[in-house]
């Protein structure tokens, strides 16, 4: 047999749960992703710049091991990360990618500036 006080806990907790879920730093709830000082999700290099510098940049006869535009190959992490900066100018001057390769969307240039300005975290 409950008594009131517990029939007005259960109530609380039932009101308090579907509130509690995230938080002011990331809001939506989502824990893979860093909350950037926005509040909103940090940009992901396993999801988000690595599949497009595969499909952008590291393509043949451009950044790829073996042509090396400017002699500069984007294939891994840590090439990705070490030319951050020069390709973030790059891609936001618009001077990147060129050739035969579709123009990057004005999201996808965003989610490279935003991972460049966090540090290019290998997230």
């Amino acid at each position: 047999m409950f008594r009131l006080s517990s029939v007005v806990v259960l109530g609380v907790l039932a009101l308090a749960l579907p509130s509690g879920c995230g938080d002011k730093q990331n809001p939506a709830g989502d824990f893979r992703q860093p909350a950037d000082a926005s509040g909103s999700a940090g940009v992901s290099y396993t999801q988000t710049i690595a599949p497009m510098m595969a499909a952008s940049c590291s393509v043949s006869d451009c950044h790829d091991s073996t042509a090396r535009v400017a002699n500069v190959a984007l294939d891994t992490y840590d090439e990705v990360k070490a030319n951050a900066e020069r390709s973030n100018q790059s891609i936001q001057d618009g001077w990147m990618p060129v050739g035969s390769v579709p123009p990057l969307t004005e999201a996808e240039k965003q989610a490279f500036d935003s991972w460049v300005k966090a540090g290019a975290p290998n997230n």
